[in-house]
């Protein structure tokens, strides 16, 4: 094909958009985007469209692939780096997507030997069981499965019963002088956690409690005294509702602090927010789970009622050192 490669920049969110939807006419992902969202993944903190992004477009102008290398802002013991693109179903298994591959794996590297030469580094990428084409890619290009991840569902027709709140603590909606406490408690959470690493607030504000899907009033903590506990953070994506026909609440986060564990906060906040969801008006609740999650959360989310529907997995590959 005629192809011009180039950056991305904000004039392509419209086209970027229409890639999407038609990609997901084929990959089934359960994934759908508008441009609100578009834009707020090219403004993600610390990735720069200029340096750390490159699409495909054919002689009309129209994007046949696109993709971008994202860099966490903190580690902790490795430097993962998440690789993310997609190419139109009509021009796939043609090497546009292994030209887009190499292209990100070169960008990875040098990120990280810029950034944190003396860890072990690792470009990531996560695929759908439905997009066989991207998993052919990844093994193709040497990538290794490492985790599993369930999308899973709930339908809010059958609610489970809320259990009583343990002597001592409060439950709670969240307000707005819990944005950053609720970070902090986050960070603490989720510290062994596959693939998490330490949230800035930068990051926090744009990916976790951005107004735009965030939404406060169907999220909760549980409170001891003025301390966070535990926490459920819950989101709404108008673009899932205009392709679906219904509202979905999607749990993003759900974390307890490793001194509260084990005394059902978890159920309690689960059931909680499922009771809010429908008084709410939303028709099902959606989240994704680890299925190798350090602390069973799989397990809890099938006693309380929420079923698979769609799997995905992330495959890494380690990034050779200089001259490798």
């Amino acid at each position: 094909m005629d192809l011009t490669w180039r950056p991305l920049t904000k004039d392509d969110v419209p086209a970027i958009t229409r890639l999407l939807a038609e990609a997901e006419k084929v990959d089934d992902t359960g994934e759908h985007f508008d441009e609100d969202d578009v834009a707020e993944w090219m403004d993600s903190p610390g990735m720069d469209l200029a340096t750390d992004s490159l699409g495909a477009f054919d002689p009309h102008g129209a994007p046949v692939a696109v993709g971008t290398v994202e860099a966490p802002e903190r580690v902790r013991t490795e430097d993962r780096i998440t690789l993310n693109g997609v190419v139109d179903p009509a021009a796939r298994r043609r090497g546009i997507g292994a030209r887009l591959l190499r292209w990100q794996e070169e960008r990875a590297a040098a990120l990280h030997r810029a950034r944190f030469p003396d860890l072990p580094g690792e470009t990531q990428l996560s695929a759908y069981e439905s997009v066989t084409s991207q998993r052919a890619l990844a093994a193709a290009a040497g990538y290794r499965d490492i985790r599993w991840w369930n999308e899973m569902r709930h339908d809010l027709a059958t609610l489970p019963e809320v259990p009583p709140v343990p002597a001592g603590l409060q439950v709670r909606p969240v307000t707005p002088e819990l944005i950053e406490p609720l970070r902090v408690a986050h960070n603490e959470a989720f510290a062994e956690h596959f693939g998490s690493s330490e949230r800035s607030p930068e990051i926090w504000t744009h990916w976790f409690t951005n107004p735009s899907h965030f939404r406060a009033e169907i999220s909760f903590v549980v409170l001891d005294g003025d301390r966070i506990a535990a926490y459920q953070l819950a989101h709404f994506y108008p673009a899932d509702a205009a392709a679906t026909g219904h509202r979905t609440a999607y749990i993003g986060q759900l974390g307890t602090r490793a001194a509260y564990r084990r005394r059902g906060l978890g159920t309690l906040l689960l059931a909680t927010g499922l009771a809010a969801f429908k008084e709410a008006g939303y028709a099902v609740a959606e989240l994704g789970v680890d299925t190798a999650n350090v602390t069973g959360a799989l397990g809890l989310y099938e006693r309380i009622g929420f079923v698979p529907v769609r799997r995905s997995v992330t495959a890494v590959k380690p990034i050779p050192a200089p001259g490798g």
